[in-house]
């Protein structure tokens, strides 16, 4: 039990001694190295100040936010003002660049008050022993403010007058304030009514507003405000402000005091909707308007959009389609697509000859149950004239008749995908195919039937043409999808006849497109 209340005490001293020097052990403070381009500018530390020009170091300063800038004569300092957060031990660098603001002195933006052109040196003025005696001992006293080129003369009523008044100077019923601000300034010592605020932000720029009151300064700035009590804020279109006001509260003893505000850039949800064209470039419209050509950023309300697409040479244009934008999706992005279009056909002229668009190269033959294809020249089918009409074509019959097994003719499409062309292109298959009433010897039946493979699978099983030999002449044809059913790279249609038909069939062209 001893031993334990020996540890016990052991730990609160150890604790208390702890406490007692992170409290009061010297070392709570931390330096700043300030440089400017070009150096000789006078060091200001929290409105006041240091007796140092550029370059130097400031040590020994409290821990917590202090503002700097530099001053040199009619130049600005850029950035106008810098914040830094000073720790224990912690040595900073800051540096300022100094331009010609284009005035013969310095001006700050203030409220009341008025810092004329040309600066010379501070003034010191002795103090009477009513004033030292009204004055608190425990708080130092700030540097005096500099004034440039100002003439003070006595007026009629014996107040301070100024010969030289700035633009911006306040109306003409606040000219006595003013004219008493200067005196003070002049002698050395602030005046009793009003107390400086300089008031700084992480983006330069945004606008002041005092007890609810929108000012034309800019941050950062200057305020020369009356006692007491004030609120401060500021707004950045697009930012949000941390800490969102400052409370200030001014005095005789409280000297110039600073406020910083963290702007953060807000994210907010733009309700507008993309949409892009690919691999070309293809003119896009929204309910009929026309918002771009390849890319399209369009604004918008929600609701129900109709969205379609220009047609660009050489490709097949994109299915319109609607697109409903809503808030849980207020930026949808659409992607179209455009296809490249292919085109392969063979076509029997009336010379005889075939004409053949794209890489496209066929066979002829004959095919039975029991052996498939056999190519042949011999038995295949042959270039023909239509019984009837003007046009040439492949006549396709049953074949020899006096095989066993019988078999039909065929002919066979053989072509390559291009690479860039997807299996999913909405390709179709177009077929110039025409029934005769043309008959085998001594056939009684008038069966016409015709099997399309695709690749080996079959795709038409017995069907039987629409249009009879007459409407060849109005080049009609009948057309199915051959999407999703084509390969990538070589593919092969095949186009015979049944075994047991009667009847001749005749292809004018065949078409893939």
């Amino acid at each position: 039990m001893r031993l334990i209340l020996i540890v016990l005490v052991a730990w609160v001293i150890g604790l208390g001694s702890y406490l007692l020097y992170d409290r009061y052990w010297p070392g709570h403070t931390g330096s700043v190295y300030v440089t400017s381009t070009p150096t000789g500018g006078e060091i200001w530390m929290d409105l006041a100040p240091v007796g140092k020009t550029t370059p130097a170091e400031i040590s020994e300063i409290p821990i917590g936010k202090h503002s700097f800038t530099v001053r040199l004569g009619g130049q600005r300092a850029t950035p106008f003002v810098q914040i830094a957060e000073v720790m224990r031990g912690s040595s900073d660098t800051l540096s300022f660049t100094l331009q010609d603001d284009g005035s013969s002195g310095y001006r700050d933006q203030r409220i009341g008050s008025v810092t004329p052109p040309a600066r010379i040196p501070p003034v010191e003025e002795a103090i009477s022993e009513k004033v030292r005696k009204q004055e608190p001992w425990d708080v130092p006293r700030q540097a005096p403010r500099s004034v440039d080129s100002l003439t003070m003369m006595r007026g009629g009523d014996g107040e301070p007058t100024v010969s030289q008044i700035p633009e911006d100077a306040p109306p003409p019923e606040t000219m006595r304030d003013v004219q008493r601000a200067a005196f003070d300034t002049v002698s050395g010592r602030e005046s009793a009514a009003t107390g400086a605020v300089e008031v700084s932000s992480s983006i330069p720029g945004a606008t002041i507003i005092l007890n609810d009151r929108r000012l034309e300064q800019k941050t950062p700035t200057v305020l020369s405000l009356p006692l007491g009590t004030h609120t401060i804020r500021v707004e950045l279109p697009g930012y949000s402000s941390e800490p969102e006001q400052h409370a200030v509260r001014l005095s005789r003893v409280a000297g110039g005091q600073l406020v910083f505000f963290t702007l953060t850039e807000e994210q907010r949800a733009h309700k507008e909707f993309t949409i892009t064209t690919e691999p070309v470039e293809g003119a896009i419209f929204v309910n009929g308007d026309s918002v771009g050509f390849g890319l399209a950023v369009v604004p918008h309300d929600f609701g129900v959009f109709s969205i379609s697409y220009g047609d660009v040479e050489g490709y097949i244009a994109p299915e319109p389609s609607r697109l409903a934008v809503t808030p849980a999706k207020p930026n949808p992005t659409v992607t179209a697509t455009y296809m490249r279009k292919m085109r392969i056909a063979a076509e029997c002229g009336n010379d005889g000859q075939v004409d053949v668009s794209g890489d496209l190269r066929w066979e002829i033959g004959i095919y039975d149950r029991d052996k498939g294809a056999r190519q042949s020249d011999t038995h295949g089918p042959k270039v023909n004239e239509i019984p009837g009409v003007t046009r040439m074509a492949w006549e396709l019959g049953m074949g020899d008749p006096n095989r066993n097994p019988t078999g039909s003719d065929y002919i066979k499409f053989i072509f390559t995908l291009p690479p860039d062309v997807s299996p999913a292109s909405p390709l179709n298959l177009r077929l110039y195919m025409y029934r005769s009433n043309r008959k085998y010897p001594l056939s009684l039946s008038s069966r016409c039937e015709v099997t399309v493979t695709v690749n080996g699978r079959v795709f038409l099983d017995n069907y039987r043409p629409r249009h009879d030999q007459t409407g060849a002449d109005s080049e009609r044809f009948e057309e199915w999808s051959l999407q999703h059913t084509l390969v990538p790279g070589e593919n092969r249609i095949m186009i015979r006849t049944g075994e047991k038909n009667q009847l001749f069939n005749y292809l004018w062209k065949f078409e893939v497109l």
